[in-house]
């Protein structure tokens, strides 16, 4: 198939740019046939009411209308489902809508097979100027019903329409989702910056990751500690009183050392693989080779 057979949707109109042009009341592109524009609205709102149009509500569901529902979680990964379920039925609509479109090209195709006047099958006299204008007219004819413009159309005024919802229910979320990743980041960083300045305060720490970062900076050597503050930007005056209780009590240096003791056994990359050196021996006697 030549290129000049592919067909291009229009893009956006330069005269919307910064401009919401689905909510402003506007002239019609194809405004000198006002049928075609009705017909394709009325074909559209047919596939929306088949495929996405949902029965109406039992009187037990309009009770519950008036209802409170309890919020839904504002969580990361709540948001981030709520767009990959998003995203889905986007790609289920649009899959949709191009079976219903490509049924009503194919429907208009046959059509128009079934209309075609037998005469363009017959033999053409060039020297009757009326035969051969007929002819070129039934070729026109034919041309435009495959070229098919008003499906074209159809299909670009519904493809906006249903990108436009899809990306007004998007949007939000991608912006809620950069907000909560955004605070995330805040409090990691306000978490990471922080360090006990007691062993009751070590104790008291309930994420697992911090305890184990604390105690590796305990059992560290000087080189690493130093390391260790620069990256958390913890300050002297924050490691300092731990680190002395750490060096004092015997009893909370031995409690750092076996969670790290326990961390370590527990990590498969820690562990050491063993090749056993049993030989089983074979079930029959074997001779020296000959010299």
């Amino acid at each position: 198939m030549s290129s000049s057979s592919h067909t291009t949707l229009r893009g956006p109109s330069e005269a919307y740019r910064g401009r919401n042009g689905f909510c402003e009341s506007h002239e019609p592109a194809d405004k000198d046939h006002p049928g075609d524009i009705t017909l394709r609205n009325v074909r559209y709102a047919q596939w929306m009411l088949e495929q996405k149009g949902v029965p109406l509500p039992s009187k037990e569901a309009l009770r519950e209308l008036g209802t409170k529902k309890p919020l839904p979680p504002d969580t990361l990964d709540y948001v981030d489902e709520k767009i990959k379920q998003l995203k889905r039925q986007h790609a289920r609509d649009l899959e949709s809508l191009h079976t219903f479109q490509a049924g009503e090209f194919r429907q208009r195709m046959l059509d128009h097979r079934r209309c075609m006047d037998d005469s363009a099958y017959m033999d053409i006299d060039e020297s009757y100027p009326d035969q051969v204008e007929f002819r070129e007219a039934l070729r026109q004819l034919d041309q435009r019903m495959r070229d098919d413009p008003d499906t074209r159309l159809a299909l670009e005024d519904a493809l906006s329409t249903l990108r436009y919802t899809y990306l007004k229910a998007l949007l939000p979320l991608i912006r809620r989702r950069r907000n909560l990743r955004d605070r995330e980041t805040k409090l990691r960083k306000q978490r990471d910056a922080s360090f006990p300045l007691s062993i009751e305060e070590y104790h008291h720490i309930t994420e697992r990751d911090v305890k184990l970062r604390v105690a590796r900076f305990l059992t560290a050597d000087s080189t690493e500690q130093e390391r260790m503050m620069d990256k958390f930007g913890w300050a002297y005056r924050q490691v300092d009183p731990l680190r002395t209780a750490y060096k004092s009590s015997a009893e909370f240096k031995t409690e750092i050392q076996g969670a790290l003791k326990d961390i370590q056994a527990s990590d498969p990359r820690k562990r050491v693989h063993k090749q056993s050196t049993y030989d089983p021996g074979l079930p029959y006697v074997t001779f020296s080779p000959l010299s």
